[in-house]
């Protein structure tokens, strides 16, 4: 027994003097190419990746080998990975080279990432960095034209309410169902949180294209996916950067209209048109004194001459942004915390309320404070826990003194309201006054409803958490990992108003001649008290969780990687009952020295919205590449291209967002409130179809991407072809006398095909660094089939785009030749029954030959008022830390259609294409028809009335976009004040020019659709400053 414990000792004093002389300690120290630490970089043991660590703050690693011929491999984002000998007893420095093709970046494929060499998948992104100095409000404002496949329009200008809607490779939907899903660190977004986002939070965002990367959303993906990541603390000392901006929002364009006189001598000659084939002519409502007065101006309150956009609305108003973050970390605590606050105000001038106790503030105005908080423990090597807190609370301002509907800048369009005759700005005793006219609204001025009306405020509120933990298994296999996500977010809006009713303000009549004043209302002679009104606006939340395992290794030249993953989505809105997504999710890809990709994904998922039998759906796809820079034969031929790779893709993605919240499975009775012989009447309601599922779209992707020149130039291009069946539609194609409401059913088909290409450039002579580049989008969408019975074959939508509206033809305008000299309209000449016809009327072509203009002779106009092709430029250049960054971005291949008070005389005031009408005089060059006072007798020229092509215009637009101007203080000078680390002062602008053509219509191309009511779009200058400590 003793020997063998003797033996036992000897033994383990042999083994472990063995196992010392194999631990070798290896210290070194990180740069990178200008020769500063690098922090952050992951060191490893070559052969053995579980053996690993990060570089610290100031670059330095210490690494424990087991084997003690091991190398070590240096890996960084951005970097190109390098691989050195260890020596022993030698501190070991490496210098990091910058990866100039971008053949190692890493990009966002849907709950992974992947580097873009071995990519697939059809991805765009941009880094916030390049816009972070956009002075926009809004994040989707700064990305059109930036990122192929990206479509957007700005309808409105409003502080709070300007950002645009956006979608990925144009619409594909019959029903609307259009927009993306958006993703902001799993967790799930919507256009207004997005909106809200404070781009200083954000590191990267990314535009999911095709199905291979769209798939793994399944119900989610068939619209694209826009997936934004935020910033992460970094192992570091801790920086703080404070970033602060002010600037002024110029209008572009305001409204321009006729004075009095001009006013009133065109309805005078409207009168005289209506006066058309009665016995009796109307009376005028000028007289020749009256129109003398409102050119001279003699009498300035019987006969005013008011520019309301001028005495009412400033030209600018100013908007701030200041953001605050600190970051920092070490190997086991990294964090990034920021704090930002936004406002902005809006155009209305200040008006003195008549009680200054009221102290309301009724002008526009938006005003948003943001907060996140991120931080990463890992308390392992192989254990990283995350947690991302962040919220933002945002109030937005309405005036509460606007009586229309459709908001104020629809008032001041409105004849009927505000003519600029229509009383005068203010009465001589300090009153204010009404329209009172005969064909007045009898609105009160809008001065004292603006000033004593009070305001429409809405608040905000949106916190989002999420939880997750990443665990290294190579204890089991090397490349295996599991992931858990748990996210919460909630939404809490309210409504709040403070009010007076417009109608009983004091408002007076004010009789120059006879120099009295009449009030309006007898029995309101002093001020409302103000109403008082809350009332809870949207009240949700979404829990999503999620569980993942993942596998990424390579086996000499082989490369597997795969992805398991089950995830579940709840969302509650208000009292409604919850509804419930569920999924599986499965990836496996392989490449061969990179070269040769292929990628298989297969999801199933559903919603409890749908039938048990059909709540589960699934989306296989396939993508594939060859990485021909890689071949041999490629790289002695065309040794240029660092990168040359053809990829495809083809799968099955899927949408519910337009399906309705209940889908009944049995036919519903109404029973009426009344009696019969026989009791109560019951009616049975509408067929029904418990069958209901979701829509569908197949994707096919074809794309090249090419880099050549060591980084300096890249070249890609995308064609796609989509195919969208079981859109939930109305079964047109049965005849109504069934005597049966029947129910929708998934029988719709649409497609939409294009091509994207984006190019850049960069290059360095001597200190001038620059850099040109640009994309090209273009989508067209087709409808395949519609249930429809069309009565002739030009009223049929299949065939045609998605978005088109229905109307009349029309070809010109009814002249003088074509009426007989009893003033009818000559025999075999086409023309309508709803109203009388006269010279100067607009003409429309009879498509069915009957001679007669009838419903059965609308077709399908024009183009969609979304564009179909979309361009951005760009260039950037620097010099010894001067910086020049310019965007160019327009719009081509879609339509604009204003009606009403956008574009009717007399329904909306004077402008000053209503100065081209039609008279016998300018009946060759006339290109707006006769005008008319009458609503029934003019209805054949009305735009809401009558709809036509005459009120749509081909739109399309080049804007300069944005410019940014900025200069980086040197080191040197900051380095004798001590606690600056960096110094950065620019000056941008946003929309600064607008190349448009929309025709006879001087209107915004973007926001003129409808009556052209929207608060104006703005041109926006700032100067900023960002600190460094």
């Amino acid at each position: 027994m003793k020997i063998l414990k003797l033996i036992l000792v000897v033994f383990l004093l042999l083994g472990g003097g063995v196992l010392y002389a194999q631990v070798r300690v290896v210290n070194g120290h990180v740069l990178d190419e200008n020769n500063e630490a690098l922090p952050g970089v992951t060191v490893a043991e070559a052969g053995n990746v579980k053996n690993a660590v990060s570089t610290d703050e100031k670059g330095n690693f210490r690494l424990t080998l087991k084997d003690k011929n091991s190398a070590l491999r240096f890996t960084a984002i951005g970097y190109l990975p390098k691989t050195a000998d260890a020596k022993d007893g030698v501190l070991l420095t490496v210098t990091m080279e910058p990866d100039v093709k971008g053949l190692e970046d890493v990009v966002i494929v849907g709950y992974s990432r992947q580097k873009k060499i071995t990519n697939t998948g059809s991805v765009s992104s941009i880094k916030a960095e390049e816009i972070k100095s956009v002075p926009t409000s809004s994040l989707q404002n700064a990305l059109v034209g930036r990122l192929p496949g990206f479509f957007s329009q700005q309808r409105s200008g409003q502080p709070g309410s300007d950002a645009a809607a956006f979608y990925i490779r144009g619409v594909n939907s019959l029903n609307g169902d259009s927009q993306p899903l958006i993703v902001v660190d799993d967790i799930e977004y919507t256009y207004e949180q997005v909106a809200q986002m404070n781009v200083n939070e954000i590191e990267t965002i990314t535009i999911l294209k095709d199905a291979a990367t769209t798939a793994i959303y399944g119900l989610k993906g068939a619209n694209g996916v826009l997936v934004i990541t935020t910033k992460r603390g970094k192992i570091g000392k801790p920086r703080i950067n404070l970033a602060t901006e002010t600037g002024l929002n110029k209008v572009i364009r305001l409204p321009s209209y006729m004075d009095a006189y001009t006013t009133a001598m065109l309805q005078n000659e409207a009168y005289v048109n209506d006066s058309y084939g009665l016995s009796t002519p109307l009376a005028l409502p000028w007289s020749a004194s009256d129109l003398q007065k409102f050119k001279d101006g003699s009498d300035p309150y019987g006969h005013p001459n008011v520019n309301w956009n001028e005495l009412i609305l400033n030209k600018s108003s100013m908007q701030s942004r200041t953001n605050l973050d600190i970051s920092g970390g070490n190997g086991i605590v990294k964090y990034f915390t920021s704090l930002g606050y936004f406002t902005q105000d809006g155009i209305l001038k200040d008006f003195e309320p008549a009680n200054p106790s009221d102290n309301v503030v009724a002008n526009y105005f938006y005003n948003r404070i943001n907060f996140r908080s991120n931080i990463d423990i890992t308390p392992i090597k192989s254990l990283n826990i995350h947690f991302n807190g962040n919220g933002r609370f945002e109030t937005i301002n309405n005036p509460g003194g606007v009586l229309d509907g459709d908001g104020l800048f629809q008032e001041l369009q409105t004849f009927r309201g505000l003519s600029p005759f229509a009383m005068p700005a203010i009465n001589p005793n300090g009153t204010y006054g009404y329209a009172n006219q005969a064909w007045g609204n009898g609105n009160p001025n809008p001065i004292t409803r603006l000033a004593n009306g009070g305001y429409r405020r809405n608040f905000n509120n949106n916190f989002n958490i999420d939880l997750g933990a990443d665990q290294k298994l190579d204890f089991i296999t090397t490349g295996l990992a599991a992931r858990v996500t748990v996210s919460y977010a909630a939404n809490t809006n309210e409504n709040r108003a403070i009010t007076r009713l417009a109608g009983e303000l004091p408002v007076y009549y004010y009789n120059a001649a006879a120099n009295t004043y009449t009030i309006r209302n007898s029995a309101q002679y002093r001020f409302p008290i103000f109403n008082s009104n809350i009332s809870n606006g949207a009240f949700n939340n979404r829990t999503i969780l999620q569980g993942s395992l993942s596998y990424d290794r390579a086996f000499g030249v082989h490369h597997i990687y795969s992805l398991a993953l089950v995830n579940q989505n709840s969302y509650v809105n208000g009292g409604n009952v919850p509804q419930n997504y569920r999924g599986l999710t499965g990836k496996l890809g392989y490449d061969f020295k990179r070269k040769y990709l292929l990628e298989f994904n297969i999801i199933r998922n559903g919603n409890d919205l749908f039938r048990k039998e059909q709540r589960y759906g699934v989306f296989p796809v396939v993508s594939a590449g060859w990485n021909l820079s890689e071949e041999g034969f490629f790289k002695k031929t065309l040794p240029v291209f660092d990168l040359f790779k053809i990829k495809g893709s083809y799968g099955l993605v899927g949408s519910d967002k337009s399906y309705p919240g209940t889908i009944l499975n049995a036919i519903q009775y109404n029973v009426s409130g009344g009696s019969t012989y026989f009791g109560n009447g019951v009616s049975e309601g509408a067929l029904v179809n418990p069958a209901i599922t979701w829509e569908k779209e197949r994707k096919t992707n074809i794309a090249l991407e090419t880099v050549l020149f060591n980084g300096k130039l890249t070249f890609n291009a995308d064609y796609f072809y989509a195919y969208r069946y079981d859109q939930l539609i109305a079964q047109g194609d049965v005849p109504t006398l069934i005597g049966q409401a029947l129910p929708q059913k998934n029988i719709g088909i649409t497609d939409n095909r294009g091509f994207e290409l984006e190019t850049s450039f960069k290059h360095k002579i001597g200190k001038v660094s620059y850099s040109v580049g640009g994309n090209v989008s273009y989508a067209k969408n087709k409808i395949v089939y519609f249930s429809e019975a069309p009565d002739y074959p030009y009223l049929a939508r299949t065939g045609t785009q998605i978005g088109l509206t229905q109307g009349y033809r029309s070809i010109g305008f009814y002249q003088l030749s074509d009426f007989e000299a009893n003033g009818a309209v000559k025999a075999g000449i086409p023309k309508p029954l709803w109203s009388t016809i006269q010279p100067g009327d607009l003409k429309y072509a009879d498509l069915n030959g009957d001679g007669v203009i009838t419903t059965a002779d609308q077709t399908l106009l024009s183009k969609p008022n979304l564009p179909t092709t979309n361009f951005g430029t760009n260039l950037s250049l620097s010099y010894k830390g001067i910086t020049l960054n310019t965007l160019v971005q327009g719009a081509f291949g879609y339509a604009v259609q204003i009606n009403a008070q956008g574009s009717d005389a007399f329904n909306s005031n004077i402008r000053p294409w209503h100065l081209e009408r039609w008279t016998p005089e300018t009946a060759a060059t006339a290109t707006y028809p006769r005008l008319g006072f009458n609503a029934t007798t003019n209805i054949n020229n009305l735009s809401d009335k009558t709809t036509s092509d005459f009120w749509f215009v081909n739109a399309s637009y080049v804007r300069l976009k944005s410019v940014e101007l900025g200069y980086q203080v040197p080191g040197k000078w900051l380095s004798k004040v001590g606690f600056i680390n960096s110094c950065r002062v620019y000056t941008a602008g946003y929309d600064l020019l607008t190349i448009r053509n929309v025709g006879k219509f001087d209107v915004d191309p973007e926001i003129a659709s409808g009556r052209a009511n929207a608060y104006p779009l703005t041109a926006n200058f700032t100067l900023g400053l960002n600190v460094g400590f």
